[in-house]
């Protein structure tokens, strides 16, 4: 559900456009306009383009907004295309694509009685979010660097190589050549990301090994943060999506990482 920041739901298509473009642009930052939209005869709509390349997703953005009542159908369209290259998503570059067909929206109200759109149906879609293994290892040494600062420890060379252990099982293993003062130490770190069958994402394994007295410091720094993640699961199914459901989730790793969603309306 997303507001349109505004009382009455627009009609005219170019409105409609001019509105989902702006509450977009709420959520990521990216100059110019990102949405498209083709209708020939509205309420029916024959596609919605987004394009989302080179934006930074804000996560400081407002949450997504709830109907408060009953909601009733805005539109119909065949198509919704969402696609974007070079996303930055807390610092890591990723890039998303998404396919949506015979999709329908309804309309509703806020507890501010504002405009919200709400998606109720598709009959089928697939959500694509991939990042290069080199990209997710640069982005992995400059955040986990700039934390490691504060404890004035330099990262000299991180080493990331991922790979799939199943089809919805991904393991990782970091090797980290870090120095404070005069003291080295390599440390390797292995993690392991599993999806079970009632598609719940949990990381199920963390360890750490390092060498030497820098080494020892680092693992046990760690080894709070660890065991918090451990505990923690995240079930796919909690996403509020209305009529929609997940159907398959599954992992590809080369040179890229890539995890494919695909869903649809009971």
């Amino acid at each position: 559900m997303i507001s349109l920041g505004r009382k009455d739901f627009p009609s005219p298509r170019g409105d409609l456009a001019d509105a989902l473009d702006d509450a977009l642009h709420r959520f990521v930052e990216k100059p110019g306009q990102i949405v498209e939209l083709r209708s020939r005869v509205f309420p029916l709509v024959d596609e919605i383009r987004v394009n989302l390349d080179g934006a930074i997703i804000d996560f400081s953005a407002p949450p997504l907004a709830a109907a408060e009542g009953e909601t009733s159908l805005a539109f119909e369209t065949t198509l919704v295309t969402i696609s974007g290259r070079k996303i930055s998503a807390g610092g890591v570059p990723v890039d998303l694509r998404m396919e949506m067909h015979d999709v329908a929206f309804d309309k509703g109200s806020d507890a501010n009685g504002e405009a919200v759109l709400v998606l109720r149906r598709t009959r089928e879609g697939q959500l694509v979010v991939s990042a290069s293994q080199l990209q997710l290892e640069e982005a992995f040494g400059r955040i986990v660097g700039a934390k490691a600062r504060l404890y004035g420890i330099d990262l000299e060379q991180v080493r990331l190589a991922m790979r799939a252990r199943g089809r919805r099982s991904l393991a990782a293993d970091i090797q980290v050549r870090a120095k404070k003062f005069f003291a080295r130490a390599k440390i390797d770190i292995y993690a392991q990301l599993d999806i079970s069958n009632e598609f719940v994402v949990q990381i199920s394994q963390l360890k750490c090994k390092g060498d030497g007295k820098l080494g020892s410091f680092a693992c046990s720094t760690l080894q709070p943060v660890f065991d918090r993640v451990l505990e923690k699961s995240f079930p796919l199914k909690s996403i509020p999506l209305g009529e929609i459901q997940l159907r398959d989730v599954h992992v590809a790793v080369a040179d890229t990482v890539e995890i494919t969603m695909d869903f649809g309306s009971r």
